[in-house]
């Protein structure tokens, strides 16, 4: 299947839709999901589109997507979204338009729930021929706006929360996903296990214990560690007797440069996420850096291991500081996870001593300590001061 889609003359003055190149049309394949009709009629079809960055995409397939189809009961619901996802929509929707591969690169233009890509844009406006298309910046706002029930105001807020609806006052209001974590996670709509076929295939492939490495290799914000570094940290697990296993999508995983472990990021079969998720559960834990492939451990309940900057995982009380991906890992780990707080410079600058603390990391965690470590940061008094306003925010 495809759509097709004028396009636009007009100059573009956002950077990165101005030098993509403007296709005619986009190409899919469409998963029918279930055994229910597509009605005639387009007005009873919804169309989602789901083109976000993956940490947000596991959020809104776990709760802005089943939220939003509460507002619609009985319609015909169809997801359209990137290559390789259709296990985050099968148990959610009728029908999955899968992207494909062809047009991965695309998601060098995702932005958290949105994108800044000219022709998926264009793609949504030509959905509409279909169905009625909610875009994809449109199930941001269950997770970053709060709505009033008695006035319909939305605003935005995720950090804390507003007692009352700033333009009447209303104290009647439905929250944000970010600002009542406690009230939504227990609501989530939590994606199947892999069948027992598949664990069984996934044993097999694997040598006991094993561990994985999802490696960050995109374009997007960067933060990329250099091969160098997989091949110690590889040399490292295997001298406390683990074997590894490598996962990721191919457009954005770093190739694994050690020949004798297994590159499953490169095997055809990881095009089936259920295949991945199978494997996951079949591994001691993960391991990752800057990167949201911590979402497939957690939705297992597998543990992970996570060096993230301070700023993107703990909440200031002043509320000045970024953390949206604290609040998403919150959402989405179902499972114990072990965080250490680091800056992307100091570890590419010090990659020997970002070893040693790997290594204290998992010591810990075959401890059945999962507390968050403070490790290399630009500096440590203000890092620890914001993780102390994060506990408190917390309790």
């Amino acid at each position: 299947m495809s759509l097709a889609f004028f396009k636009s003359k007009h100059e573009d003055r956002n950077p990165t839709r101005a030098t993509e190149k403007r296709l005619g049309e986009l190409s899919f394949i469409v998963h029918k999901l279930n055994h229910r009709p597509k009605p005639k009629s387009k007005d009873r079809i919804k169309i989602i589109s789901c083109f976000s960055e993956f940490g947000c995409e596991i959020v809104g397939s776990l709760y802005c997507v089943p939220r939003l189809l509460k507002r619609y009961p009985g319609a015909y619901v169809i997801a359209m979204g990137w290559y390789g996802r259709e296990y985050l929509y099968r148990h959610l929707v009728d029908e999955f338009w899968e992207l494909k591969e062809d047009y991965m690169y695309l998601r060098d233009s995702a932005r958290a729930f949105h994108n800044v890509s000219y022709n998926l844009q264009k793609l949504e406006e030509a959905a509409t021929a279909f169905g009625d298309v909610i875009p994809a910046v449109s199930l941001g706002k269950y997770a970053v706006c709060n709505m009033c029930r008695t006035c319909g105001k939305f605003w935005h807020e995720w950090r804390k929360q507003t007692e009352s609806c700033p333009a009447c006052q209303s104290t009647v209001l439905v929250r944000s996903i970010f600002t009542d974590i406690a009230t939504y996670k227990p609501q989530a709509k939590l994606v199947p296990k892999p069948s027992k076929e598949l664990q069984e295939w996934a044993k097999g492939i694997l040598k006991k214990p094993a561990v994985g490495i999802f490696a960050r290799a995109r374009k997007t914000y960067g933060r990329n560690l250099p091969p160098e570094f997989y091949v110690k940290l590889i040399q490292n697990l295997e001298s406390k007797g683990y074997s590894v296993i490598w996962l990721g999508e191919k457009q954005s995983t770093l190739p694994c440069p050690v020949d004798h472990v297994m590159d499953f990021s490169r095997m055809p079969e990881s095009r089936d996420l259920e295949k991945t998720l199978a494997i996951i559960c079949n591994l001691e834990f993960t391991i990752q850096f800057w990167t949201a492939s911590t979402r497939l451990a957690g939705l297992m309940g597998v543990p992970f291991l996570l060096f993230e900057s301070p700023e993107q995982i703990c909440v200031s009380l002043s509320g000045l500081m970024g953390a949206q991906e604290g609040k998403r890992l919150e959402l989405t780990s179902f499972g114990p996870k072990k965080v250490v707080l680091a800056h992307y410079t100091s570890v590419l600058q010090q990659q020997d001593e970002a070893l040693k603390i790997v290594d204290r990391a998992i010591s810990e965690m075959n401890e059945g300590n999962y507390d968050e470590m403070l490790g290399m940061v630009e500096d440590q008094q203000f890092a620890a001061q914001l993780q102390e306003e994060h506990r408190e925010m917390l309790t």
